[in-house]
C-alpha cells in the first residue's frame, strides 16, 4: 500500500505507473464489477487469489 487518504487506500507496484485507488467503507464489501475491473488492471486472475 502506498498510502492512506481518507476512505481510500492506494495501492500502487514498484516499476508499474499504475495506482490503484480502493474505496474501504466499513465492512462493506466491493461490487464485483468494481472487483474485476481492479483485478484486471492490477493484472491479477482468480486462480491468483
Amino acid at each position: 500500500m502506498a498510502r492512506i487518504n481518507g476512505s481510500h487506500h492506494v495501492y500502487m507496484q514498484q516499476g508499474n505507473p499504475v495506482r490503484i485507488s480502493l474505496p474501504v467503507h466499513g465492512n462493506d464489501d466491493l461490487k464485483i464489477g468494481l472487483l474485476k475491473h481492479f483485478m484486471k488492471i492490477a493484472n491479477i486472475t482468480e486462480e491468483d487469489l
